[in-house]
């Protein structure tokens, strides 16, 4: 009930949640397959694209920085699972 009545601009801010769980998938498998030079790279294009959509779109206003912060933290959080999961050796 209070995720409906949230609004952003008179949308409603599940498609956010959505796209927040794809980039984590994205990531996850990022850290599966790739270093972190590959994780800066898809970092700046999902930043760069997320927030070029919001301000043509919405305007630029605090909201909308917040999800696009929340969309690089899901990210780069499904990086770490995926680089923790793979494997990945430490240099002792």
């Amino acid at each position: 009930m209070i995720a409906h009545s949230i609004t952003s601009n008179g949308s409603s801010l599940g498609g956010e949640m959505l796209v927040a769980v794809m980039v984590f998938v994205v990531g996850w498998f990022v850290g599966r397959a790739c270093t972190a030079v590959v994780l800066a790279m898809t970092s700046s294009v999902i930043m760069l694209t997320s927030m070029g959509m919001f301000i043509t779109t919405y305007g630029l206003d605090v909201l909308h920085i917040m999800i696009t912060l929340g969309y690089l933290g899901a990210h780069q959080s499904g990086y770490l699972l995926g680089a923790y999961m793979s494997g990945y050796q430490q240099d002792n």
